[in-house]
């Protein structure tokens, strides 16, 4: 898996998004690459914790690569991106992520797909940022935004694409902690300890009934939802919007 990278420790797995760019933006390949990591952590570990890079946890989608995808192929990205979130959210053993640098879009969707979730103090941004690309927030994104920090927040940075810093994300129950940027990994994986402790099959039932009617009907919406936002993401508005998108990254990183 050359999107990620994997270390064992203490019975726990780190599994860090390391996809060769600065931004860690999403591909079918690297999802594929996360999933696979996920569940090869929950045959041989007792827990996991996520983390990116120094600047991005994950900037989301590739809007270059995803605007040369085919209709099918966005279909077929969005599923697994869905499968993806189900698996981390479904998993028996507990998940902590650790974000060092923004969690944008798709990424802040898997942050919230974590069980216990700590940042970076300092200019980190978390948000979901699609209504301003023409698009709609994926359906497995705006549900779990809502589930987590409640329907008046999730409402306004949905309708508004705004970026919040990891501060004003703690405030509104979007992560667990904010700690300095050298400490947060260690900071999150102390829990990810205490939580590996704790008996497996009291935890693991713990969580389902947290999230057991959630992700049901998550599955049932899914198929449906997912054909609606490929049809808009085709839409010559939404392809206007998103390549003017994908242009202003590449002006802001120098492309």
């Amino acid at each position: 898996m050359t999107n990620t990278r994997c270390e064992q420790e203490d019975g726990c797995v780190r599994i860090r998004i390391a996809c060769g760019d600065a931004t860690n933006a999403l591909t079918t390949a690297i999802i594929r690459d996360l999933a696979t990591a996920v569940a090869d952590a929950g045959r041989e570990s007792r827990g996991m914790m996520l983390c990116g890079g120094e600047k991005f946890f994950c900037n989301g989608l590739d809007l270059d690569w995803a605007l040369a995808c085919s209709r099918a192929e966005i279909g077929e990205m969005f599923h697994e991106l869905a499968h993806l979130v189900l698996a981390l959210l479904e998993s028996p053993l507990p998940v902590v992520a650790a974000i060092r640098g923004h969690a944008i879009g798709g990424g802040m969707a898997i942050l919230l797909a974590c069980d216990y979730r700590y940042a970076a103090s300092g200019r980190v941004l978390i948000g979901k940022p699609e209504v301003l690309l023409g698009v709609p927030n994926p359906y497995y994104g705006d549900q779990l935004l809502r589930f987590v920090a409640g329907d008046h927040v999730a409402s306004d940075l949905i309708y508004t694409g705004r970026l919040v810093r990891a501060e004003e994300g703690c405030a509104l129950n979007l992560v667990h902690e904010v700690g300095p940027k050298a400490e947060i990994e260690r900071m999150a994986w102390e829990r990810l300890l205490f939580l590996r402790d704790l008996a497996p099959d009291a935890f693991a039932e713990s969580k389902r009934m947290r999230l057991g009617k959630f992700c049901a009907d998550l599955r049932e919406q899914m198929p449906s939802r997912i054909a609606r936002q490929v049809d808009i993401w085709h839409g010559d508005e939404a392809q206007a919007r998103l390549r003017a998108g994908a242009e202003r990254l590449r002006r802001r990183s120098g492309a």
